[in-house]
This record gives C-alpha cells, structure tokens and sequence, in this order.
C-alpha cells in the first residue's frame, strides 16, 4: 500500500498548488469573465458600470434625453466598458505570468515575486473601490491581500531542499 509521501510525490508543494489556482483564477474568474461580461464584472470588483440606457435614464423627468445626452452617455458607458475591460486583460497577464514560472519555469522564487507582487495592484484596487465604489465589495480585495502575502510570502520563504517542503 502506498503512503500518502509516495501518494502526493509528484505533486508541487501547497504553496505552489495554490499559485497555481491563483493563475487559474486570474485568467478565467476574474479575466475572460471580465472581457465577456464587464458590466458584471465591475459589479463584483465594486465600481459598478451603467449600461448607455441605464445611464440615460433620468427620473422625474418631463422630457426624453436629447440626441446629444444620449450620445454622451453612450460614450460614457463605451469609456467604463473599455477601462473595466483593461482591468481584466490584466489580470489575464498576471495569471499568465504565474501560471508560465509555476508551470513552466518551475522558478519558485521567481514564482512568489509574481505572486507577491500581486499585492501591489490588489491594494491599488482596494483603495479605489474604497474610495470610488461599493464599501461592501472591499472585503474581496482584503482576501486578495491576504493571499497575495501568504502564498508570495510561503513561496519565497521555503525553498525546494526545505525540510517543509
């Protein structure tokens, strides 16, 4: 019978499984999700976008917007689209870059730089949302802290001929 050491041998370490799912989650949750979707997208970041009818929508009033209101909000709504859109392109990046020194690479030093320097955009994030968006969506880009000093912190701490490994 096989023990658990022989089981999980050919298995990274936890803190490279973890980065591993980080870069997952990068490209796919909080990527592609992203550019199909922004408006929901935006909605979980916590600076939530209005669609060009939502936003020409004025309540209480007498008259329809003029052609001029709504080509303004419309170009409004395709500028919210484009930057929530460029926030996900870069988390495709750094999913990418993760996944290529996890996967690849297999630099586990080089692999927890990228993941902590992670925490560098998420705290960027955090304050915007704090500062601009939804105060309830800021607990997200707390776990986004979290995990970018714990799992950076662990793979640049052990190396490959630790004990702990």
């Amino acid at each position: 019978m096989a023990t658990l050491r022989e089981t999980f041998a050919y298995l990274p370490p936890p803190a490279e499984c973890l980065a591993i799912l980080v870069g997952f989650a990068e490209i796919t949750v909080f990527g592609l999700a992203g550019i199909a979707s922004p408006a929901d997208f935006a909605k979980g970041y916590g600076l939530p976008i209005k669609s060009a009818a939502a936003a020409q929508q004025h309540p209480g009033a007498l008259a329809p917007s003029s052609d001029a209101d709504s080509k303004a909000s419309k170009e409004v709504g395709k500028t919210d689209t484009a930057f929530i859109s460029a926030i996900a392109a870069r988390n495709i990046q750094h999913g990418a870059l993760i996944l290529a020194f996890a996967l690849y690479f297999k630099d586990r030093r080089a692999l927890g730089v990228t993941v902590a320097a992670g925490f560098i955009t998420t705290v960027a994030d955090l304050l915007l949302v704090h500062s601009y968006g939804l105060k309830e969506a800021a607990f997200g880009h707390i776990i986004g802290i979290a995990n970018c000093t714990l799992v950076g912190g662990s793979l640049l701490w052990w190396g490959r001929n630790d004990k702990w490994y």
